[in-house]
């Protein structure tokens, strides 16, 4: 009986740091400031879609995690739409890493990303939750390392919404 091959060439044999370079984290992620860095708020993070009165995202929309900062959505992909806040945990549970929302009916800053989720770059999405609002919904995360919740969209909707102090901009 002959004994188990070790060589490289050995189809079921990873070979040596291989395993080492892929638990490694990038060097090159994208460096992300959060919603609150910039002095003017939306108003800094946005600009004015070509002949329109939308505002679109200015920046990439990036995963707030610094060890992460997945790109999550393109520039100009988003529109800002300012409407009431939604609660998508609860309160006592909000991530370290993701600032509370404002408690509903105050308004606050979404990016809305629409007509698809294929606009994204990198999302995930949780099973199916009931929402405050009575509709079925999924909870958008960071496809990469799981940070969320970082917005929401309705069961089998075409309006994907990004809660704007919950994303990184790259700017």
């Amino acid at each position: 009986m002959s004994e188990p091959s070790t060589s490289s060439s050995d189809p079921g044999q990873i070979p040596p740091g291989v395993m080492e370079a892929l638990m490694r984290p990038s060097k090159n992620r994208p460096a992300s400031r959060t919603l609150a860095s910039f002095a003017g708020g939306v108003a800094d993070v946005s600009t004015p879609e070509s002949g329109s009165e939308l505002l679109l995202n200015r920046y990439d929309l990036l995963c707030p995690r610094p060890e992460c900062g997945s790109i999550i959505l393109r520039t100009g992909v988003a529109k800002l739409v300012e409407k009431p806040s939604f609660q998508m945990e609860p309160t006592d549970r909000t991530p370290a890493l993701l600032p509370p929302l404002p408690e509903p009916p105050a308004l606050t800053a979404w990016w809305l990303v629409a007509p698809s989720p294929m606009e994204f770059e990198n999302i995930g999405f949780s099973k199916p939750l009931s929402g405050d609002v009575g509709t079925p919904m999924k909870l958008l995360i960071c496809a990469e390392c799981d940070l969320g919740p970082v917005g929401w969209s309705a069961v089998g909707g075409t309006e994907f919404w990004l809660a704007c102090s919950r994303v990184g901009y790259r700017a």
